[in-house]
């Protein structure tokens, strides 16, 4: 069952939210790296960096999914 109405519009609002954070996040992630190069060298820290950019991609996808089902109502 596709959420209709005022529940669309709530899981839209969440998914912009979460990309909002997850993107000021990642942007901080990045200020630091560039302070300490030898403290990012580490594989965790690599792991880390690939699984900020995984998240900002299935948020970009969640959001496109969420503004094509509100288009089709």
């Amino acid at each position: 069952m596709e959420p209709k109405g005022y529940e669309l519009l709530k899981k839209e609002t969440e998914i912009n939210l979460l990309e909002k954070e997850l993107t000021i996040m990642f942007e901080d992630f990045k200020k630091n790296e560039s302070k300490d190069e030898s403290v990012f060298e580490n594989t965790a820290y690599k792991k880390l960096q690939k699984m900020n950019t995984c998240c900002l991609k299935l948020l970009d996808a969640y959001r496109d999914y969420i503004l094509k089902l509100k288009n089709n109502l």
